[in-house]
């Protein structure tokens, strides 16, 4: 009889926790555990005036009620006059002004209602000077403003005090001055912004002079040097300590990055077995943190290295090899797999790009140079091959340059400033001798600037190595393009001079004086230039 009792008891106390714990899951179900109400995104760090996110973090409410005292909803970007909402969360909730707000969330289910709010604040940012140009060099004429926040219908109320640091005041919203000697400046203001008082200060480095930075390749060290392109002092050339390789023949700039393109060892014409050991690599402007971007593999032969390359406004790395058409890949891929041509890859007899071009058949035409110019892709050709090409960066055809058709382009620069086209033209065809030419920018009126004479035969008559690449710093005036005698540098591409009959050159743009030597000694391929002033 006890027995049966105690079943009976034991049955009767299991039923009972199934039910409770049945009952605790179906709460559950309805708040989904913790109810947590909603947060507020960066509520630490808002400023006036904001635009703030509010994330609903309930679950399983029927309904949803927000408001917000003092602020708007806004919907699709744009600011409405609610300040109520019934949607599970608002898109963003604006608050023009500085201050303490509330915000609250009303959520029911099942007939019951859960009230939740948040005070947050919206601050009032701190003033902060801006300054233009941004880098100060001695005797610049500067330009100060104030940035803060400006209380709506106040703005005839607000007063400066500036101290320029120089022994200079003024109460003007933009005051101008000038710096010098170059050193450490100290300007503070005492602002009035309609409502209270405000101060900000900041320190502003006026230097002796800033400039841009050219780079370029010493094939004697194999490394990089850096040169920069002062108006006033000439300070010599340095040794930046990057190991480029012998063939470093491209070097770019973008934003804080160098790219450099090495076609390795060989260069010259040789059997198609000949291994691949071409790369492509990358530096912050100082030379460090390197990597690697993509290299040539066991399945590529010396076809394949990377020759002349470019970047793009977008950071996408575009270079061509020997004949087999241009490749890219985004700057800051690491070790990335080699990719395959896109870009003239496909003129063989009958093609449809042979007969764009003109032509039976463009196979195996010698690369020259890629560049990106007004969003477009150009493209030369020499050796086997001649010609200047316009492709979109996607690699459709757009057309051809009809009157560079017939010259051997080795290289080019298109300066978009002045209208004009570059070229280093390497073997003589269509009328034209070697050198460095000028040309409008639609192929006309091509003009010798440079006959190059006695640059280095590397490469033999067919496939000359010659200028891979020209700088244009159109601000300065100038181009810039490497220069190899032939006494320093022989038809085989073995170092046999010291460089002192090498270096970069450079031509005054208007034509008012004749090319010369910029920096000697040095026996440089690729060349580059950042055009910020540092």
């Amino acid at each position: 009889m006890k027995s049966i009792l105690f079943i009976r008891m034991f049955f009767l106390s299991l039923a009972i926790t199934i039910f409770i714990v049945a009952c605790e899951k179906e709460e559950e179900k309805i708040w989904g555990g913790s109810f947590a109400g909603f947060s507020i995104t960066d509520m630490d760090d808002l400023n006036a005036p904001a635009e703030v996110q509010f994330i609903n973090q309930t679950k399983n409410a029927e309904s949803y009620h927000w408001t917000f005292p003092e602020g708007r909803i806004m919907r699709q970007g744009i600011v409405t006059q609610d300040s109520v909402t019934t949607a599970i969360q608002p898109e963003r909730v604006f608050y023009p002004l500085p201050g303490e707000y509330e915000a609250i969330l009303r959520a029911t289910a099942d007939g019951q209602e859960m009230v939740y709010s948040k005070t947050f604040t919206v601050k009032k940012p701190n003033p902060s000077i801006l300054h233009e140009p941004t880098g100060i060099v001695y005797d610049d004429t500067v330009t100060f403003r104030a940035e803060f926040f400006q209380y709506p219908g106040l703005e005839d109320e607000v007063t400066y005090l500036w101290d320029l640091g120089n022994g200079e005041t003024s109460t003007d919203a933009n005051p101008v001055t000038t710096y010098n000697p170059p050193g450490i400046y100290t300007v503070s203001l005492e602002l009035f912004d309609g409502v209270e008082t405000l101060t900000a200060s900041r320190d502003i480095t006026v230097q002796a002079e800033i400039a841009k930075t050219l780079f370029f390749t010493n094939a004697i060290n194999q490394s990089l040097y850096k040169k920069m392109l002062y108006t006033g002092t000439d300070l010599p050339h340095e040794d930046m300590g990057v190991d480029v390789g012998l063939h470093a023949l491209s070097v770019s700039v973008f934003e804080e990055r160098i790219v450099i393109t090495v076609a390795g060892e060989n260069i010259r014409f040789a059997p198609a077995e000949t291994p691949a050991d071409g790369y492509i690599f990358t530096t912050n402007l100082n030379g460090g943190n390197r990597w690697t971007i993509t290299a040539t593999g066991p399945d590529h032969d010396y076809r394949d290295d990377p020759f002349v390359g470019t970047v793009g406004p977008d950071g996408m790395v575009y270079w061509v090899d020997r004949f087999q058409g241009a490749r890219r890949l985004f700057y800051q891929e690491q070790d990335a797999d080699y990719p395959e041509p896109y870009v003239f890859h496909q003129a063989s007899e009958g093609s449809e790009l042979a007969n764009l071009i003109g032509v039976s058949s463009a196979f195996g035409w010698t690369d020259g140079a890629v560049r990106i110019v007004n969003g477009e892709l150009w493209y030369s050709k020499h050796g086997t091959g001649r010609g200047l090409y316009r492709f979109t960066t996607e690699g459709e055809w757009i057309g051809k340059f009809d009157d560079l058709f017939n010259y051997k382009i080795r290289t080019f620069e298109v300066d978009t400033v002045n209208n004009k086209i570059y070229l280093a033209i390497n073997q003589a065809a269509g009328g034209l001798d070697p050198g460095l030419y000028v040309c409008d920018i639609d192929g006309s009126n091509i003009t010798l600037i440079d006959p190059l004479t006695d640059f280095s035969m590397q490469g033999g008559e067919a496939e000359r190595t010659y200028v891979t690449e020209i700088v244009v710093d159109a601000d300065g005036g100038y181009i810039y393009y490497p220069f190899r005698h032939e006494e320093d540098i022989n038809f085989l591409g073995e170092i046999v001079g010291d460089g002192s009959q090498s270096g970069i050159k450079r031509w005054k743009i208007d034509g008012s004086e004749d090319p010369e030597f910029y920096v000697t000694g040095v026996i440089p391929y690729g060349i580059g230039i950042d055009h910020v002033k540092r």
